[in-house]
């Protein structure tokens, strides 16, 4: 540069000052592209939807699930499984919900100054609307009494150190939200292929659906309102419509293999899914596939195993004439079982595709995909090859086997019986997808065979929606925890079977076993449930720190 200079010192000069004056005389717009001031957003429909695409991107996606509960076991004992956990200092289920109420609530008051077509404007609005529910909802089934946010808070703002709203105000707010946003939303058939995956009227009604179940059956066992009855109604209602909608069925359309093709590539875009997390190739990716298959995602355990009926009775494998036929080889415990288990678990010597290529199951422990309890986790494993963060089959956050699972439960839990009409609609729809095909639950069969009708209910929702993350809430609702939780986990039976044979263990894993042989995990001497304590979650302590209106701290803590 000193060269050119020197060489040409008078005509760089000029320019320099021609291009200060140029500067001089123009007005320049100096706010970046891609954070633009309110004075410049908020002009017409496109920024109405970009704002809305964000909320999408912070929903519900794959993650370890389940090992919270009595079902799935990661790589250690978990602490919200066993009952050791404390208070903690901070947690982003609860941090990371206000700045996505705050994205909400930003649109939403934005609307409301909107000079052109409210019409144009109207469906991004209940987007949003449904976000606002959907993100109460999140932290209301955690932390059960929460603030309830419908504005965009300043440094100003009085609710920055507000009270947290009783549970039963926030499920209320919740219901009408979603009942609001219905109304305003397209049917799924009305969204066009180029926008699938935008949220539908089918979401709004199918989440409500799923809030006033969890806040019924919450109200019948623990009596924090009275009126469980009606909000048992409300969520009859919300199932009945999205299945009188016609707009939902299983997915069926990868034969034999159709449940377990669900959660990986076939099941995209499927009318199965009612409200998804989307994913595309070199837009947005994952490492679900690689990650299962390395054994992080949580393994089953034999309270789960044991829930599958036998396929030529329906019966469960306790009952003598049932057709289970027993641990003593590896196969034997898969054989005659609902087909579904094994497509939730891999069974040692399975061939199978996954995101690396061509493999075959084995029984060791430490033998990818790993295990802890000896059963290995094949839902949710990929089978397109990809690298390690590019896998992009979606992630079903409601699907519509829930939306029939809630009206069956909410009917008995209601009316404390079923009838085989609702059963028909409901829990033998999820049987006959093909390649699940069990034999169909009724009344008749429940008492000639001395089933309960209410815990044949609970275990079809268990196996249906295994390790996508119900189970927890489901005993906290049920308070059933203090009995399920307290109990040992326990893995394949080990002693006297192909397992022993085999020497499959880990050099982690010292063989413990209970008196039947079964592969002790977790014991119950390390297991605690304590009462109302465990059926809440802390708020964390730095929010009440922050703000000491939050305080008194839930139940026990």
């Amino acid at each position: 540069m000193y060269t050119i200079m020197k060489k040409y010192p008078s005509r760089i000069l000029t320019a320099i000052a021609m291009l200060l004056l140029m500067v001089n005389c123009q007005k320049i717009d100096l706010n970046p592209k891609d954070d633009l001031s309110d004075s410049q957003f908020w002009k017409g429909p496109s920024d109405f939807m970009k704002a809305v695409n964000q909320l999408y991107a912070t929903a519900e996606s794959f993650d370890v699930k389940d090992v919270d509960s009595d079902i799935g076991y990661n790589q250690a004992p978990d602490v919200f499984s066993n009952g050791t956990w404390s208070a903690p200092t901070s947690d982003t289920l609860w941090s990371n919900r206000f700045p996505d109420l705050r994205n909400c609530n930003k649109i939403i008051e934005k609307s409301e100054s909107y000079t052109g077509d409210p019409t144009e404007i109207e469906r991004y609005v209940a987007e949003a609307r449904f976000f606002r529910a959907y993100n109460h909802w999140r932290l209301m089934k955690r932390f059960n009494d929460i603030p309830i946010l419908t504005s965009v808070l300043s440094t100003d703002s009085e609710e920055l150190y507000g009270k947290r709203q009783p549970q039963a105000a926030v499920e209320d707010f919740i219901l009408s939200e979603l009942e609001e946003a219905a109304s305003k939303l397209p049917k799924q058939s009305e969204i066009q292929s180029s926008e699938l995956g935008r949220v539908s009227q089918g979401a709004a009604l199918a989440l409500k659906a799923r809030v006033a179940l969890f806040a019924g059956t919450w109200a019948k066992y623990h009596q924090h309102r009275g009126d469980y009855g009606q909000l048992l109604d409300q969520a009859i209602d919300a199932a009945k419509r999205v299945i009188e909608s016609n707009e939902y069925q299983l997915f069926e359309g990868a034969g034999d293999d159709s449940y377990r093709q669900l959660f990986i590539d076939q099941g995209d875009d499927s009318h199965e899914g009612i409200f998804d997390s989307r994913y595309a190739k070199d837009i947005r990716m994952h490492s679900a596939a690689h990650s299962v298959y390395w054994g992080w995602r949580g393994t089953p355990t034999k309270k789960l195993a044991d829930m599958y009926l036998c396929k030529s009775t329906g019966l469960p494998i306790e009952k003598s004439n049932s057709g289970f036929q027993g641990y003593e080889r590896i196969s034997d415990e898969f054989n005659n079982r609902d087909p579904r288990m094994s497509q939730t678990f891999i069974m040692p010597g399975t061939n199978y595709r996954n995101a690396n290529g061509p493999d075959s199951c084995v029984a060791k422990f430490t033998v990818r995909p790993e295990t802890r309890t000896g059963y290995k986790l094949w839902k949710f494993m990929g089978e397109t090859v990809a690298g390690v963060n590019e896998a992009i089959y979606d992630y079903h956050i409601i699907r519509y086997p829930e939306v029939l699972l809630i009206l069956a439960e909410a009917t008995f839990e209601k009316d404390g019986v079923i009838s085989d009409n609702v059963l028909n609609q409901t829990i033998n729809v999820i049987r006959s997808r093909k390649g699940v095909e069990m034999p169909a639950l009724s009344n008749a069969f429940v008492n000639s065979n001395a089933l309960d009708m209410l815990t044949e209910i609970r275990r079809e929702r268990t196996i249906e929606l295994a390790f996508e993350g119900f189970r927890r809430d489901d005993l906290r609702r049920w308070k059933t925890a203090e009995t399920e939780l307290v109990k040992p986990l326990l893995g394949i039976k080990y002693k006297g079977t192909q397992y022993e044979q085999l020497k499959v263990l880990n050099d982690g894993n010292p063989g413990n076993v209970d008196a039947n042989g079964f592969l002790i995990i977790d014991p119950s001497n390390a297991r605690f449930f304590r009462t109302p304590r465990h059926y809440y979650y802390p708020v964390p302590l730095d929010e009440l720190t922050l703000n000491p209106n939050l305080l008194p701290n839930n139940p026990g803590w």
